[in-house]
């Protein structure tokens, strides 16, 4: 059982104080060493973070020479889009996500894209709100949605994936609900 300070003879007492103070100092070189390795450190990541900048300028310079007018869209959770009208009638990819993650009504946006060696360019405008979730039945369309696509002068085989989209999830939410293991007489 461990004794109390007080209860210590002046010897103990003396050999405690010394390792207290033994491991007082080490910490106290520990922290010395980190505080300077800091700097070096603080200079590297901003070497790199400042490297990444420039190769994003470039990327973004090179995608504004290949798309004059390119312009920046910033939109919820600051997912950011460069995007031009020019690519409208060749965008055939598409990001699709919900608006929102924990909304059980979050809008479903339709991103159109074109893939080039610099990275997406997104149709303008960039994103199209075409339905929603539903909590029990998956993503329900919004009535409409594909006159907006079509207006926009977005390829066909977009809305026809769009169209996919709707239906693979009704047909997924129908083999979950089919698996299901509730049975009325379970209660």
């Amino acid at each position: 059982m461990a004794k109390l300070f007080k209860d210590l003879t002046p010897e103990e007492k003396a050999e405690y104080e010394a390792k207290r103070k033994a491991d007082s100092e080490v910490f106290a070189r520990k922290m010395e060493e980190e505080r300077l390795a800091a700097v070096p450190k603080t200079i590297e990541t901003l070497r790199k973070e400042a490297e990444e900048k420039f190769d994003e300028a470039d990327r973004i310079e090179a995608l504004a020479k290949l798309y004059p007018g390119l312009k920046k869209h910033t939109g919820r959770w600051n997912k950011v889009a460069y995007c031009s009208a020019s690519v409208n009638g060749e965008a055939v990819e598409a990001d699709i996500r919900h608006n929102c993650g924990c909304c059980n009504d979050s809008p479903l946006e339709v991103w159109p894209y074109v893939q080039t060696e610099h990275g997406k360019v997104y149709s303008d405008p960039p994103c199209f709100v075409v339905g929603e979730k539903h909590w029990i039945s998956g993503d329900v369309s919004l009535p409409g949605w594909k006159d907006k696509l079509r207006q926009a002068g977005l390829p066909e085989n977009l809305i026809t994936r769009v169209s996919a989209h709707f239906r693979e999830d009704a047909e997924h939410r129908k083999e979950l609900a089919d698996a299901s293991d509730y049975d009325d007489d379970d209660d």
